[in-house]
């Protein structure tokens, strides 16, 4: 992608993120975006269909920096370091995450995360699993619900315990399920 294209993309993105931030999503306008990232409202339109679209363009990069951040390797697992990975990076970009899991998210955020997460579960249930008495669809749902729930928790109540302490409770608490699924 050529750089200027990439810049302005970057700066619309961060002109609406800040406007999100301020205003919440249903008061920002494209010409509130436009202002902002100071560009024509026109250039916007060239890059996005509407508020929507960059919402969804935004959550999209979002959940795939937070997971990319947190690969440990081409082989998938949930394990500490991996967790670990996960709760360092959502310390070093709390504000940008803490806001797209409110409600100025408006929900798509954490909806997206869940399916990604979810979909990274079941591969590691479906490839990894010892134990055919697990139901596929129950474990991959149970765990990344409860996942999800740790890290709204985490993030909402700002940070309430280190990313270490996260990390050895999730897995503690865990264990029981993953010692099926992770093969040391």
């Amino acid at each position: 992608m050529d750089r200027r294209i990439q810049k302005t993309r970057q700066s619309i993105m961060k002109a609406f993120i800040d406007l999100l931030a301020e205003k919440g999503f249903e008061k920002i306008t494209i010409n509130d975006i436009a202002d902002r990232a100071n560009i024509n409202r026109g250039t916007v339109y060239l890059h996005y269909v509407d508020k929507f679209d960059l919402l969804d363009k935004c959550i999209e990069a979002y959940v795939e920096l937070l997971l990319h951040y947190c690969a440990n390797s081409t082989d998938t697992r949930l394990d500490a370091r991996a967790f670990q990975s996960l709760f360092e990076y959502l310390e070093e970009n709390f504000a940008i995450y803490k806001l797209l899991l409110s409600n100025e998210g408006v929900g798509f955020f954490r909806n997206r995360l869940y399916a990604t997460i979810a979909e990274t579960v079941t591969e590691v249930v479906v490839v990894k699993s010892e134990n055919s008495k697990l139901s596929h669809g129950v474990t991959t749902h149970f765990l990344t619900s409860g996942l999800i729930g740790v890290l709204e928790w985490w993030v909402h109540n700002s940070i309430p315990c280190s990313a270490q302490e996260a990390t050895e409770q999730l897995m503690f608490l865990l264990e029981p399920y993953t010692k099926h699924l992770v093969k040391q």
